[in-house]
């Protein structure tokens, strides 16, 4: 969530910009309110490959209501994702022949794809939805239900299942080699956001000074959202006490969506006071961080100060590799890639 220092050290004059990212395969992807910057290391020669995109958010009024503006905020995280990590895989594993840009390259993949290509790919998509649904949605309330619980302990091993389902795949999932550097990539995104948070330049030496762990990381907001739900669900089953398994797979599914929008409210609070009195609501989830994020290299921190900076630069700008950068920025600022400490 860098290769280059012209992202000024004065930037704590500017007003505020709030950053937020993700890792990809190979790389890391950031996010402003309106821009995206992708940066990942190509795999034919190891040099930091970036690109960037705009985004165009919802901008009624009724987009930053309260409640609303989280459901809004995880759609859009959603569509610009999906585009980032298409973007990272392209620029990973590909080299754009001399004369051809990046559009004219999608536009040729594109159609090569085919018609039945992309019912591949959508169906594929779908299939994901649905095994994500019935493993994380519906799974925990067969799992409880299913061990004989009712009313109160119900909501909450049903809450509690499910962030042990979902931390459980992520530790799983760590255990393989290509998924750790993902983790490493996924701290460096923390990293860097906290330095361009505190003012400081876009480079590996400045981020390597800060924690891997963010107030605001999606991990975070697993943990608030399955806290919210035991609220929301315990609720809507003392008020209509129904307790059968149409019911609560639908309540599970309609308020989705109502759990998403208070979960994004709290840790909203939380982050914009993670030194104050609601400091522990931060507590948990940046515990869960030691699950889901890997202590970087200078190698990892260089992509995501590189993404960062791709983010927050004007568009003309959006393609272009670390080397590149280097060539205009002070020599000084150069970053070793040698691991860190």
């Amino acid at each position: 969530m860098t290769a280059g220092s012209d992202v000024g050290e004065d930037r704590a004059k500017e007003p505020p910009v709030t950053v937020g990212g993700s890792a990809l395969p190979g790389g890391v992807m950031m996010r402003t309110r309106t821009r995206v910057g992708v940066a990942v290391r190509r795999e034919e020669d190891g040099e930091i490959v970036t690109e960037g995109f705009p985004v165009e958010p919802p901008t009624g009024r009724w987009a930053r209501w309260p409640l609303m503006r989280g459901v809004v905020a995880i759609r859009t995280a959603l569509g610009t994702g999906q585009k980032s990590m298409s973007i990272g895989e392209r620029l990973r594993w590909e080299v754009l022949p001399k004369g051809e840009t990046a559009a004219e390259e999608m536009e040729e993949e594109e159609a090569a794809l085919g018609f039945w290509g992309k019912v591949a790919v959508g169906f594929g998509a779908l299939l994901g939805a649905g095994l994500q649904i019935a493993a994380f949605r519906i799974g925990p309330v067969v799992i409880a239900k299913e061990a004989g619980l009712e009313g109160a302990a119900f909501i909450i091993a049903d809450a509690a299942i499910r962030l042990a389902l979902l931390l459980g795949t992520l530790l799983l999932l760590s255990l393989f080699k290509p998924f750790r550097k993902i983790l490493k990539y996924h701290g460096a995104e923390h990293q860097a956001i906290a330095a361009f948070e505190a003012g400081r330049p876009l480079t590996a030496a400045a981020a390597a000074g800060f924690s891997r762990f963010h107030p605001r990381c999606g991990t975070s907001f697993l943990v608030v959202s399955a806290v919210v739900s035991i609220a929301i669900y315990g609720a809507v089953l003392a008020i209509t006490g129904v307790f059968t398994y149409p019911a609560l797979i639908a309540t599970r599914l309609i308020g989705a969506p109502i759990v998403t929008a208070v979960a994004f409210e709290v840790q909203r609070q939380a982050a914009k006071h993670a030194d104050g009195r609601l400091r522990f609501l931060s507590w948990p989830g940046m515990w869960a961080q030691r699950l889901t994020t890997a202590p970087p290299t200078a190698a990892e921190l260089e992509v995501a100060c590189a993404a960062l900076a791709v983010a927050l630069e004007e568009p003309e700008h959006a393609r272009e590799t670390a080397e590149e950068r280097r060539e205009d920025r002070d020599p000084a600022a150069v970053i070793s890639p040698q691991p860190l400490a």
